[in-house]
């Protein structure tokens, strides 16, 4: 029996209350703790397991490190470095935590109540602003001074980042779901919950997150009816699965003007937005930042690349507003050329392999909200992006070595 209330639980449970609900500099002090934890606890031969595990994560941060080497700017180029620390110091500390016999559904279950309870605030936020301006009307609720960063801001989240929070909770539930030996009533319980943090993320607006929702909860309906047999019922399923799903599209008034504006929308006003011209502008402007094909500017100066091609191309809102590619392949290739391009995509690759090769199927989802999300976001850039990746990838990678200690665990047990 694994008691809940362990060391390792405890210190889960702080990274993701630091992460999720307060600012990065707590983050950070956690984090420096767990690391300084695991190297009280060092072992050499864990430490060598979990880098020959993650090697490809760890050649693309030394390729970084390296393109300081030759890019201009080195301060910035020291800021992106020390938000990439991380991947470092993960390894460090699931050279201790991998050696711990973790249950994994328990740190699912930390995680899980972080997010509902970041949720459960945001929303009484909201609620109360929407009380306090008296409004006429419950279809308010769904504008822009209650949804989309509105939302966000509650706990000075980006939507895209808080989504992605968000989303990686639901792929937990729906394992716990499949997993379900208990009666009905859990089952309705994580039905519930799935559905409200589905809720939330179409309140948030964050499109590529919606897109990717529904690509994760259509996989877990295949899987289903695969698993089960349950041809009737998993059609039946998916019916309601896009009916309810159009009907909240078009219900949350922000988030369907948002998806309008990708194909061209104007507004009575006579303003027009099109965000998908938009992005193909910014995205060309982007690719050809890149003064060197193979190795790319330098990490330092990426942005100063872009900011001379918006203004060659005459994008001012991004110009003056600093905006990165919108694309962390884009971006990368502009920093470190096509070698460091090929192996992010390679790091990416290998982790899908690995969980495809260990049917792990939670971190599959993993892979799938990390790489769709890069397409038009830079989530390696920040620090809540790139400390909720790198942190998850370890331990979800890490997870077979625990596997293998309970296993040895229940074999010495059986001999005594």
């Amino acid at each position: 029996m694994i008691k809940f209330f362990t060391k390792e639980n405890i210190l889960f449970f702080l990274f993701f209350i630091s992460l999720i609900l307060f600012k990065n500099d707590l983050n950070s002090k956690v984090i420096i703790g767990m690391v300084a934890i695991s190297l009280y606890y060092f072992n050499y031969n864990s430490f060598k397991e979990v880098l020959l595990k993650n090697t490809p994560i760890l050649i693309f941060f030394v390729l970084i490190l390296i393109s300081l080497c030759y890019t201009s700017d080195i301060k910035i180029g020291l800021k992106r470095v020390e938000r990439l620390t991380i991947i470092p110091s993960c390894l460090l500390i699931f050279t201790y935590l991998s050696r711990k016999n973790i249950k994994r559904k328990h740190i699912y279950f930390l995680y899980i109540l972080v997010i509902l309870f970041a949720t459960l605030y945001s929303h009484f936020k909201v609620i109360s602003l929407f009380i306090e301006n008296k409004e006429t009307s419950l279809r308010h609720f769904f504008n822009l001074n209650y949804s989309y960063k509105a939302l966000g801001n509650t706990i000075n989240l980006h939507t895209t980042y808080y989504s992605m929070y968000i989303l990686l909770a639901i792929v937990f539930l729906l394992d716990f779901i499949r997993s379900n030996k208990r009666t009905i009533h859990f089952t309705a319980l994580y039905v519930c919950l799935i559905i409200y943090f589905s809720l939330f993320i179409f309140q948030l607006s964050a499109r590529i997150s919606i897109g990717i929702l529904y690509l994760i909860v259509l996989l877990n309906i295949i899987h289903f009816i695969i698993n089960k047999k349950q041809l009737l019922k998993g059609a039946i399923v998916l019916v309601l699965f896009h009916i309810i799903g159009f009907s909240i599209l078009m219900n949350v008034g922000v988030t369907k003007y948002r998806f309008q504006h990708l194909l061209g929308f104007t507004y009575y006003t006579g303003y027009t937005v099109n965000d998908t011209n938009h992005k193909t502008k910014l995205w060309t402007a982007a690719a050809s930042a890149n003064n060197n094909i193979l190795i790319g500017n330098g990490i330092g100066d990426i942005q100063q690349s872009l900011n001379e091609q918006y203004e060659k191309y005459k994008l001012e809102k991004p110009l003056k507003n600093d905006y990165n590619s919108h694309n962390q392949y884009i971006e990368f290739y502009v920093g470190l050329g096509i070698i460091g391009l090929g192996v992010f995509i390679y790091l990416l690759f290998n982790y899908f392999w690995i969980f495809i090769k260990f049917k792990d199927f939670i971190g599959l989802q993993f892979i799938i909200i990390v790489t769709i999300t890069s397409i038009t976001e830079c989530i390696w850039n920040r620090h809540h992006g790139i400390v909720f990746i790198a942190f998850w990838l370890f331990y979800l990678n890490s997870y077979q070595n625990q596997k293998a200690i309970l296993n040895k665990a229940v074999v010495d047990n059986t001999k005594l």
